[in-house]
């Protein structure tokens, strides 16, 4: 296994900042931070919080603000982070100014996951042309590139959606593939989590029966806001029964750190991938569904 993303299949939708410094006046090219914020909360277990006051003080110079639930999301649902209709969708991103003939690049000033899941989003509408920012703004700003804090505003675009509908998964579809040894559940919250030994419970301690384990914090370091080398990111998914010649279904608490997996296995070269977008937030309170704990 290679020890460099840009070496891997799809590695071009990983850039350093390097790359985005060298095109930032490329007249195509959207720059969003994505950061959203969790906020604890003891009846629903977090908050879902703006971060545009953290945009507005500091950012790439020409990015605006793009919020991963308000921006992308259907915010009526009773599930939160659910992906948006495709018409919903491509007239709120295309409001923000992501349209058919522009690339996007995505960053986070905390988690990866946030990036990631910007782009699984702009991914599972069709759009192709996406990139995160490895590193996000801690990068940006620990490299010596310029930050700004003038507003951004870029023109309205149209956003023509193709939904890729093999790629967003309901409760029915994870459901009839549980007993197919062709095709990889996987769950990538925290091994105590998964095991259902600790850390946040959705609903019911443990995991989706049958289902394996890729834990994002294994994945990616936290703190710096990167994917760990693919060597590593590679021996997990092994260990998960993660495999080209499979289809993989990427599961999490809400949707959102699954979709560092999902990123990962596509930077890969894997293409039978997919998310349970509504995951334990909905599995683990349908006490219909299957799910396993470890004692």
């Amino acid at each position: 296994m290679t020890t460099s993303w840009a070496d891997l299949p799809n590695g071009h939708l990983l850039v350093d900042g390097d790359w985005l410094a060298d095109h930032l006046g490329d007249d195509n090219l959207r720059i969003f931070d994505c950061t959203t914020r969790l906020v604890p909360d003891d009846e629903l277990g977090y908050r879902i919080a703006d971060a545009r006051d953290n945009w507005a003080e500091s950012h790439i110079p020409g990015s605006g603000y793009l919020n991963c639930q308000d921006d992308m999301c259907d915010t009526s649902h009773q599930h939160r982070f659910m992906l948006a209709d495709p018409e919903t969708f491509a007239a709120s991103v295309g409001a923000l100014g992501i349209g058919d003939n522009t690339r996007v690049v995505l960053y986070s000033t905390a988690e990866l996951f946030w990036s990631t899941r910007a782009w699984w989003a702009l991914y599972a509408n069709g759009f192709d042309k996406a990139m995160v920012l490895h590193g996000g703004f801690q990068s940006w700003t620990a490299e010596g590139h310029p930050v700004s804090t003038e507003p951004c505003a870029y023109p309205p675009a149209t956003f023509t959606p193709r939904r890729r509908n093999d790629v967003v998964l309901d409760k029915d579809d994870v459901l009839a593939v549980l007993d197919n040894p062709d095709i990889a559940v996987v769950n990538a919250l925290s091994a105590p989590q998964y095991h259902g030994t600790g850390g946040m419970v959705f609903g019911r301690p443990g995991r989706i029966a049958q289902s394996t384990n890729a834990p994002y914090p294994e994945l990616a370091d936290l703190a710096a806001g990167t994917l760990n080398d693919p060597t590593t990111v590679g021996d997990i998914f092994a260990a998960a029964e993660i495999s080209p010649d499979k289809r993989i279904v990427n599961y999490c608490g809400g949707g959102i750190s699954a979709t560092i997996g999902f990123f990962a296995q596509k930077l890969m070269g894997y293409e039978n991938i997919a998310m349970y977008d509504a995951s334990m937030q909905e599995w683990g309170f349908d006490e219909s569904l299957p799910m396993e704990r470890d004692d």
